[in-house]
């Protein structure tokens, strides 16, 4: 009757364990995708501004929706992601206060630095969907069943 107890209790504490991962897993899914919406496609925007400065403007409002997002989010990835998105973010918010601090710049620079910044930032969401989304198909409670050509 102990072994029983004893089994019973590894299997839902496996079961628990489970379902924890998956859940982070499932939160990390939905942090990339949020940062994602928070920037916004910012060539798309550009290319159909045609020089409108308000556009530049609510670029940088999105730079600081996704630094607020990912000061929040963010510890929910490994040390080695975070970094490098912090990387991308940090450069990002460190333009946008010194576009702020330097008055509007209604350039070309800043939109150039905005779309290669934002191209590098859904590079790596990109890649870590991608390993989330393979982590969240292995992630399953019972086995998958076998195939008759695996057999």
């Amino acid at each position: 009757m102990l072994l029983g107890a004893l089994i019973s209790t590894a299997i839902l504490l496996h079961v628990f364990q489970k379902r924890a991962d998956r859940d982070l897993v499932e939160r990390r899914l939905r942090a990339c995708f949020d940062y994602r919406d928070r920037l916004g496609d910012l060539e798309d925007a550009f290319q159909s501004s045609e020089g409108d400065p308000q556009v530049l403007e609510q670029a940088w409002h999105n730079v600081a929706l996704l630094s607020r997002e990912f000061r929040r989010t963010s510890w929910l990835f490994a040390p080695d992601v975070r970094r490098r998105l912090a990387a991308v973010v940090d450069e990002l918010e460190r333009e946008r206060r010194q576009s702020e601090s330097n008055g509007a710049d209604t350039g070309g620079r800043a939109a150039q630095l905005l779309c290669e910044k934002g191209r590098e930032l859904e590079r790596l969401l990109d890649a870590e969907v991608e390993a989330e989304a393979r982590e969240h198909r292995k992630l399953r409670f019972l086995p998958e069943p076998r195939k008759e050509s695996e057999g």
